[in-house]
């Protein structure tokens, strides 16, 4: 399979990012099939030029390959019929998010998950990045089955569902712009902050921002990915913690909520 580098949600010139040496040399060391659309361009016009290029490119996967703040000033200069005429898929996280709630329900697949950048920071060990690299190789996503947390059977193949989601915040806003009919759909939510301080109450405040955007509206169920969010004292607040907190927020919906570490897995959007 081979593999686009695209970069939409950084205005910068990624090869002045601290983490591009690493970053290449996770491609080369897995022998990774790419061509790179991102590297030496600055500044959105050159960015959307460097998709288009991806697009008209033979590249079967196009890696939106780290997360930032500029995502939503692309969504206007994306040429949509372009994105969906190609048949590509595309695969990114955080910011991605409203690149991939604008794609899927045009019949884009995107999966969600993991970047380029920081690879090898966030996945030290080769056995801790070898899904991703399997995943560039084959096409094939890793995915196991999520775990069930509150109104919720175990055993759902994730895999046969429809899913669509992300960054909490950026999924709120984009689902109250697009109202997406999310009746057949898991909505997928994870919630990241680089901030010191945040607490579940705060986490429970932008819940309740997007049950309101919802509420004519429910997903078939949740799955909630790996939310990392610091308490007071600069710890991070326990999984277990947050995912209980959530699922109390959520079980008077009546619908079932379940988690997987998107850390680890790839989840697929469509």
């Amino acid at each position: 399979m081979k593999i686009a580098l695209v970069d939409l949600c950084g205005a910068k010139d990624f090869r002045e990012h601290k983490s591009y040496v690493d970053s290449m040399a996770f491609l080369a060391e897995e022998g990774i099939d790419f061509e790179d659309y991102a590297s030496g361009l600055t500044g959105l016009d050159a960015k959307i030029e460097g998709l288009n290029k991806a697009l008209a490119s033979d590249a079967d996967l196009v890696w939106v390959m780290r997360g930032g703040f500029i995502c939503i000033d692309t969504l206007d200069r994306i040429d949509w019929e372009k994105v969906v005429a190609s048949g590509k898929k595309f695969y990114g996280l955080s910011d991605f998010t409203h690149f991939s709630t604008f794609a899927v329900p045009k019949g884009v697949t995107c999966y969600y998950g993991q970047g380029l950048s920081h690879i090898k920071e966030f996945f030290p060990t080769e056995p801790e990045r070898k899904f991703i690299a399997d995943f560039l190789k084959t096409g094939i996503p890793v995915c196991t089955s999520p775990e069930p947390l509150a109104c919720a059977n175990a055993g759902l193949d994730i895999a046969k569902e429809k899913i669509i989601g992300g960054h909490l915040l950026i999924f709120t806003l984009m689902e109250s712009q697009l109202e997406i009919d999310l009746k057949d759909r898991y909505l997928f939510l994870e919630y990241h902050t680089g901030t010191t301080g945040n607490n579940l109450e705060e986490l429970g405040y932008y819940f309740d921002q997007l049950l309101y955007v919802l509420k004519k509206n429910l997903p078939k169920g949740f799955v909630l990915g790996h939310t990392s969010i610091k308490g007071e004292d600069g710890s991070f607040i326990p999984v277990e913690v947050i995912n209980d907190f959530c699922s109390k927020k959520l079980s008077a919906l009546d619908l079932p909520a379940y988690y997987l570490d998107h850390y680890k897995n790839i989840v697929t959007f469509r």
